[in-house]
């Protein structure tokens, strides 16, 4: 053990940071040396607003998560440990190792939220999700969390080495010490921005690729595809990332709202789909598929409500993902549970969902639930592998992280909570640059234009932000 030498406190002016910062700073100032330890430390704090913190603070690594139920945010600067692998399941055994050496200094009990997530297919190494490996999670350096309406500043810091621990434990001070508390986010400039658009494919080849699933199905070896687009965003400026997830989650509350910086390329959305949730045991997925969209008034819109109810080729798309649900989880699951097809409304869509709850057996842990669950017929096809293989050959898009999974895992002795989104409604920017992703499933008897303005309809939202249009 080293004879620490600490900061000291009478260097360190304080007189312009809030007390909850000074009283941080101190606590990490007294964190011991203890070789291959990962340090938390917290402070309670007054309200903040999540996207501000991370709009009015630099960082060469920022993240952010919202959950649809709005139960807890995330704010996340830096990074205190990351993992990056090339599958889901060795990703998740490292987080599991990396959570046992997390030592909390906080006074109440405390959940490491690791962040993160991985792609569609984990082969995908296309130029634009360069940055964005198959599996990645991170544990920031710096976190404001927002809990049910209370609010927490937290730290990680890695003791890897003892020479270099006071350095590091001065070097975060001095973080903490810069931070901006400003509670704005810039607004976008009047002039506005200019944008050209490029799909990653165009009308006529999008019917081909429409004739060719239908040919599939017509000759039985698949009941679905699930065909996605690109359209890319060009602007004369670059794009405000804050900006934009800030306007999206306003006019769309009740989704899974997140953001992730690698390098200098963003990847956001307003996600409606949970992959699923798992605290202990206890299991939470939901199928959601059919898509229709919103009426002028209320008369149309339940008429469009009731189509998606009642209409068999909507049943089929939507049965077919509750089956591939209720295939995967019965070898696995205790008890399965499938309540009411209810309608999920949106801002520019509404969708066919069914919540599932399921009593996991003990020795089913997340790796295994995520080779079973994703991707689902909801964002591949269904049966998943001729999907897969279909999309494989015949899709002219880099999906990379696009219907891949995101969120939240934590390990800890007193708990275990994982909460993972499916990457919809989505889009991935860089500079000047933003690619906007939407897909639409297609079942017997689909129409191929029809699709295409669906694909429309469910990029609209996020276009409206862009654009300054939307209403919130």
């Amino acid at each position: 053990m080293q004879t620490l030498v600490k900061p000291a406190e009478s260097l360190i002016d304080f007189s312009d940071q809030p007390d909850f910062v000074a009283t941080l700073c101190k606590q990490v100032s007294l964190l011991p040396y203890f070789l291959d330890r990962i340090y938390h430390a917290s402070v309670s704090v007054d309200r903040q607003d999540l996207i501000a913190f991370l709009s009015n603070n630099t960082s060469h690594q920022k993240m952010y998560w919202h959950e649809r139920d709005q139960e807890r945010s995330l704010a996340g600067l830096g990074v205190a440990v990351e993992v990056i692998t090339g599958s889901s399941s060795e990703a998740i055994a490292e987080v599991k190792n990396l959570s046992s050496r997390i030592f909390s200094q906080s006074e109440k009990a405390y959940l490491p939220w690791f962040f993160g997530g991985f792609s569609f297919a984990e082969e995908d190494e296309s130029d634009i999700w360069q940055e964005f490996p198959s599996s990645y999670f991170v544990l920031p350096q710096i976190c404001l969390s927002e809990t049910q309406g209370e609010y927490h500043l937290h730290i990680h810091l890695p003791c890897n080495g003892e020479a270099e621990w006071n350095t590091a434990k001065n070097d975060l001070i001095r973080l903490l010490l810069a931070l901006d508390w400003d509670q704005s986010i810039p607004e976008p400039s009047e002039e506005g921005l200019q944008f050209q658009k490029c799909s990653s494919i165009d009308k006529a080849h999008w019917h081909d690729l429409c004739d060719q699933v239908q040919s599939e199905i017509v000759q039985q070896s698949i009941e679905k595809v699930v065909l996605a687009r690109d359209l890319v965003l060009s602007s004369n400026d670059s794009m405000n990332v804050h900006q934009l997830l800030n306007r999206w989650l306003a006019v769309n509350p009740d989704t899974y709202s997140f953001m992730l910086q690698r390098g200098d390329k963003y990847l956001l959305g307003c996600s409606p789909e949970r992959l699923y949730k798992r605290e202990g045991q206890q299991l939470c997925t939901e199928s959601l598929a059919g898509t229709v969209g919103r009426g002028d008034g209320l008369a149309s819109d339940e008429l469009l409500a009731q189509k998606l109810l009642n209409d068999s080729q909507f049943q089929n798309e939507h049965g077919l993902v509750s089956q591939f649900i209720q295939q995967q989880l019965e070898g696995v699951c205790s008890t399965v549970d499938f309540e009411p097809t209810q309608v999920m409304k949106l801002e520019k869509v509404q969708h066919l969902y069914q919540k599932v709850t399921a009593e996991l057996n003990s020795n089913i842990d997340d790796a295994e639930l995520i080779n079973l669950l994703h991707p689902t017929p909801a964002v591949s096809g269904y049966p998943r592998n001729a999907a897969l293989n279909f999309l494989s050959a015949n899709e002219p898009l880099a999906r990379g992280w696009y219907s891949g999974g995101i969120g939240i895992v934590s390990y800890s002795d007193e708990r275990e909570l994982v909460d993972l989104a499916v990457v919809i409604r989505s889009a991935l920017l860089e500079n000047n640059r933003l690619h906007c992703f939407s897909g639409v499933g297609l079942v017997e008897g689909s129409d191929s234009e029809s699709e295409w303005q669906e694909l429309d309809s469910k990029i609209n939202s996020l276009l409206d932000v862009v654009y300054g249009t939307a209403q919130h």
